[in-house]
This record gives C-alpha cells, structure tokens and sequence, in this order.
C-alpha cells in the first residue's frame, strides 16, 4: 500500500484510503454539475435544485473540512492559508482513481 502521509498500514489503512476515494469522487462529482436557473422541465436533483443544493454544499463542505484538518497535521498554517491546498489534494486524490494496492 502506498504512503498516504501516516495513514495506518493494513486492513484499516486500506479502508481510509478506499473512503478517501470515494470522498474525492463525490467533491469532484458536485464540482461537475452545471449551474444555472431553475428551468421549466428540469428534474428534481438537478444541481439548481435547492434541496439538492443544499445536500451537495452540505457533503462537499465536510469533506474539505476533512482533509482540511488532515493536511493542518503536516501544515503548520491556520485552516484559513491552506484551504486551497485542501481541495487541490482532494482534487488530486479523486483523479488518482484508486488506492494504491488498485482496490476498488
């Protein structure tokens, strides 16, 4: 398995790099969706759905809050200077794919 900056080696290690995946897809998945006004014939979970809205801000701010706080154990810096850097490991993690041992 690969070194994910301190993640536990074996079956648990496996586990929290596979639910980081997974994480990432979903940030990257909402960052995908087009935005624009609500339209006749649109369907309900359409990305201007507020509902829909609402659960995705929900999801996608805990999960930068997340690695956030992971990456503040390697990063000295407030929470405020490396929010980017967040997302971009985020980012980067979702287009990685997979986990390093090719896990699903």
């Amino acid at each position: 398995m690969g070194d994910w900056g301190g993640a536990p080696a074996g079956p648990d290690g496996l586990m929290a790099e596979t639910l980081g995946v997974a994480m990432a897809r979903r940030v990257v998945e909402i960052l995908s969706r087009p935005l624009g006004p609500m339209t006749p014939g649109r369907t309900a979970g359409a990305p201007d759905d507020p509902e829909q809205y609402a659960a995705d801000d929900a999801v996608f701010t805990a999960v930068l809050d997340a690695a956030n706080e992971c990456l503040g154990r390697f990063d000295g810096r407030p929470a405020a200077d490396r929010w980017c850097d967040a997302l971009l490991h985020v980012l980067q993690l979702a287009e990685s794919g997979a986990p390093a041992d090719g896990a699903p």
